[in-house]
């Protein structure tokens, strides 16, 4: 059985409260998302991230859920949430820590494992964090172990293998897990060295050969709609930046895991959300992520990405903060200039005609994209 065969998509609590979960806050999340639109988009996971359990565990070596945060426990709070249609997701620390100092899985995979799918859980990240002092590490042996930990745990649970791209997991995590960090923490900042320019440029876009059903590249979480949140996240980007950037997200069949607050979501954050087109582009069946196939830099990229039933999806994407015109071909998705055919516009759903060569006026860090369907 192939688990988690399309990119998952979902909410993380770490854009919002960092390493303090807590069972309130993820059961508000949950009931949001059941009943303002996000679950019934596809927005199914809720995942809990780092500070939910205790530095120490107990006697018999067992990880133990910290009771001022989860006072009824983790098997309460997955059949809440799965009592809403929904799944929920857990962290766990592949060091003798986690990064909020809290017990660590390393030498505990097995145990640890078991733990979480009786706890209910259906989804692990499970997150690097070298130490000093640390023993000798091999990192791909450790996440391997896991991966074979959650095997043998007699539920089925999506690996997120979070090793933050140190050891290309790419390259050997196929059979492991169902997707991988590929960099650094993402920050709610358009450009620069930690910037979401750079997590698709200089991680992302390169190794687009490398994703596929039920392995994906992941750029880390959405930041649509935040608008500097919190004081560490950054400083925020435009509306118009949030839509390209959910439009490059669905680009690269990247996971979709929502990192803004839901309880302060507004009506344009929820529109670029749960653009049906853009998830259909990502939850395309073909699993391919889309690439870059003709680039001006500094002033313009044009993206495709194969999709099922005979058709592309088309981004033109101007990066720079002036509008200019964007032409393409249907030489750029590969065929011949011959090929005629329709576009979809996936944000105003008007449809336009491609014969020979087609042109549009786009704003300054915006990405327009269309779904093209030959006609003849």
């Amino acid at each position: 059985m192939i688990k988690q065969q399309l990119p998952p998509m979902g909410w993380n609590s770490y854009c919002t409260v960092n390493c303090d979960p807590t069972e309130e806050l993820i059961l508000e999340h949950a009931n949001l998302m059941a009943s303002n639109g996000l679950r019934d988009a596809g927005y199914v996971y809720v995942n809990i991230d780092d500070g939910w359990m205790e530095q120490e565990r107990d006697k018999s070596g067992k990880l133990v859920t910290r009771a001022d945060r989860f006072p009824h426990g983790m098997k309460y709070l997955t059949d809440k949430i799965h009592s809403l249609g929904m799944k929920a997701g857990i962290y766990l620390g592949c060091g003798v820590t986690t990064w909020h100092e809290d017990a660590g899985s390393l030498g505990y995979e097995f145990e640890d494992a078991k733990t979480i799918a009786e706890m209910g859980f259906d989804y692990l990240k499970y997150d690097r964090h070298p130490k000093e002092g640390d023993p000798v590490r091999d990192t791909i042996e450790e996440y391997v172990k896991m991966g074979v930990a959650l095997e043998n745990c007699g539920r089925d649970i999506v690996y997120n293998l979070c090793e933050h791209g140190t050891t290309k997991p790419w390259l050997w995590a196929y059979g492991v897990g169902q997707l991988w960090r590929t960099g650094f923490d993402v920050r709610d900042i358009w450009d620069g060295a930690n910037g979401l320019m750079t997590i698709v440029d200089k991680i992302n876009q390169p190794i687009s050969a490398y994703a596929g059903v039920s392995h994906y590249n992941d750029p880390d979480m959405l930041v649509v709609g935040m608008h500097c949140q919190n004081d560490w996240m950054g400083a925020g980007c435009s509306d118009l930046e949030y839509r390209s950037i959910f439009a490059l997200w669905c680009m690269m069949a990247a996971p979709l895991l929502i990192g803004l607050d839901i309880r302060r979501m507004d009506h344009t954050a929820k529109s670029i959300l749960t653009n049906k087109h853009l998830i259909a582009v990502n939850q395309d069946t073909l699993c391919m992520q889309g690439r870059v196939v003709r680039s001006i830099e500094g002033k313009f990229d044009i993206w495709v990405k194969p999709l099922s039933n005979v058709r592309w999806a088309v981004g033109l994407f101007n990066r720079a903060t002036d509008a200019t015109a964007i032409s393409f071909t249907a030489e750029d998705l590969g065929m011949t200039k011959n090929i005629k055919g329709s576009l979809l516009d996936v944000w105003t759903e008007k449809t336009y005609d491609l014969e020979g060569e087609f042109s549009t006026v786009v704003e300054g860090h915006e990405m327009k994209t269309y779904i093209f369907e030959p006609k003849f």
